[in-house]
């Protein structure tokens, strides 16, 4: 790990453009002036020294990056800041580190939200105390949609890092509030700008927002057999995954009807489908079917069914218009056998309650109490990490080849048809290079760029929330004739079959979607022979089989 020290003055200045930094690095800016940042970097930390000099401040963390913003200082009462989330990042504001600067520069700063129903990016917060009031100047948080992710922490007197109890938001002034513990002062007040209403979501142990529940006809394993989760009752007993018995206290439920879900909550409300077997051996020992949010016990660490998925034994169906989750509380919380699989029971935390439509039944239950100051589980894993989410995803992958024969592979399998008749690379494409075809002669037909596609979230190792289909990602399109470069811009309108354009480490990039067309119009009208070069930059992990191991699974 390398520490860099950046002074700018009245500047823009880009990482790793201007500065080549390594996961794990920090990098000391001091600033004068009106200064912006664009950060493209995994795990870097940054402060920010302002000089006791006025200035706005514009911190850009871009695609895919991970950002952690460690000390203010020097703050004069004119400075500002603005930070930009784009697609897939990850934002840390750490105010605990270095003096009160950093809580009044929060006051002072916006966060912007660049994401859409495709992308999602995570904006953290960790506050020296609990006990601490947010200022008279309240931050802005601006276009966050609901793929995007809140997640809020501090320290409490013991110096144990807890994370946020309730919040509340007031859907006529914007405002979020968020409480720590029992405090019945907000530790942090946000103004929310074009941001999606979250009425309908809860606040996990971990600090987010998502919707937690069984779907209408899951089956619960009781001592005397299993039962369908709407007919469950106050008081009936139910078997735990650790062999145990426990007492249900509250069932709560809720109708969905797509038609009327608010824009941006597909993702974060359509049901996962979890086939037969797709965890182990017969587990689940039947398809179950699980909000997005519902988490599974996977060694003590609990990861939500919208991490798990892979397009192939765990599915997100976009397609059902009505559905009705369910979710069970038990008098202690623990893993209930769900279709046989070890999945949560219902967590009261803060206001997450509201969320069902039968919220206020709960109420005639005596020994219902109020939430605890703090959700604490400590026999299960207390962050879940992408290391631990790399390995759940692996084994998953495993257990698709076990069951269906597909196979994760490198080879984009790239080549291009023309008139009925494939023709390959000189070179098999499994990496980015240059990939030449040589074009028959007197072609009058259009050319068809064809490879193996996936949709990004579901053969990633990493959580991801990304549906686009993607196939190669093209840096360049040219034909090579008579010791001659014809490029074919990525934005030509004509080219069909790409994803939109986007920047990879500065470089312009579009992604096929497996079958894109060049027209024949495009090519060079030439006597000699014609060669066609794609540059691709980027390839992905593909399933084979995919269409035939589909097939399989609506068969079976």
């Amino acid at each position: 790990m390398s520490e860099y020290n950046v002074t700018l003055n009245n500047e823009h200045y880009r990482i790793p453009d201007q500065l080549a930094v390594d996961a794990g690095d920090h990098v000391n800016f001091s600033l004068y002036g009106d200064n912006t940042m664009g950060i493209r970097a995994q795990d870097l930390s940054v402060s920010l020294d302002l000089n006791n000099a006025p200035g706005v401040t514009t911190l850009a963390v871009i695609d895919d990056s991970n950002v952690s913003v460690q000390a203010f200082s020097g703050l004069s009462a004119d400075n500002s800041f603005e930070f930009y989330l784009n697609y897939d990042t990850t934002l840390n504001i750490d105010l605990a580190q270095g003096d009160l600067d950093g809580l009044s520069a929060l006051g002072r700063s916006t966060f912007v939200f660049t994401s859409d129903d495709i992308h999602h990016s995570l904006l953290t917060f960790t506050l020296p105390s609990t006990t601490i009031t947010p200022g008279t100047e309240i931050p802005k948080i601006t276009y966050m949609q609901v793929n995007d992710q809140l997640k809020f922490n501090a320290y409490d007197e013991s110096g144990e890092l807890v994370p946020a109890s309730s919040f509340t938001l007031d859907q006529k002034s914007g405002r979020l509030d968020i409480f720590f513990g029992a405090n019945d002062e907000p530790g942090m007040s946000f103004d929310m700008e074009g941001t999606t209403a979250w009425s309908d979501f809860e606040l996990t142990p971990d600090g987010l927002m998502t919707y937690s529940c069984y779907l209408k006809g899951t089956h619960i394993a009781t001592p005397h057999g299993e039962v369908k989760v709407e007919e469950l009752k106050a008081g009936d007993r139910v078997r735990t995954a650790t062999g145990g018995v426990n007492t249900v206290k509250w069932i709560g439920f809720r109708k969905l009807n797509r038609s009327q879900l608010p824009a941006g909550h597909t993702l974060r409300a359509s049901p996962i489908r979890i086939c037969q077997g797709a965890f182990a051996d017969n587990i689940p020992h039947r398809d179950l079917t699980v909000s997005p949010g519902h988490r599974f016990n996977f060694d003590g660490a609990l990861v939500p069914a919208l991490s798990l998925v892979n397009g192939i034994t765990i599915t997100q169906d976009f397609d059902i218009q009505q559905f009705e989750y369910y979710h069970v509380e038990l008098e202690k919380f623990d893993m209930l056998l769900a279709e046989g699989a070890a999945a949560e029971s219902y967590l009261e935390v803060g206001s997450n309650r509201n969320a069902f439509e039968n919220a206020n039944t709960v109420a005639a239950h005596p020994d219902f109490g109020p939430a605890p100051e703090r959700v604490v589980l400590p026999e299960y894993v207390q962050k879940i990490t992408p290391e631990i989410i790399e390995t759940v995803r692996r084994d998953l992958f495993a257990r698709v080849e076990v069951l269906t024969g597909a196979v994760r592979t490198a080879d984009a399998d790239l080549r291009i048809e023309i008139g009925g008749k494939i023709i390959a690379p000189q070179s098999a494409c499994r990496k980015k290079g240059q990939y030449r075809f040589q074009l028959p002669s007197g072609l009058n037909d259009d050319i068809h760029i064809l490879s193996n596609a996936a949709v990004v979230r579901e053969t990633s190792l990493m959580d991801r929330t990304d549906t686009r289909v993607i196939g190669v990602g093209l840096a360049g399109i040219v034909f090579i004739a008579e010791g001659k470069c014809y490029e074919i811009g990525l934005n030509d309108a004509s080219v069909t079959g790409l994803n939109e354009a986007q920047e990879m480490n500065g470089v312009p990039l579009r992604w096929t979607t497996g079958k894109s067309i060049i027209p024949a119009g495009l090519v060079p009208t030439l006597q000699g022979p014609v060669m066609l070069e794609l540059n691709v930059l980027r390839t992905h992990m593909y399933w084979n089989e995919v269409e035939e191991t589909k097939a399989r699974l609506q068969a079976a």
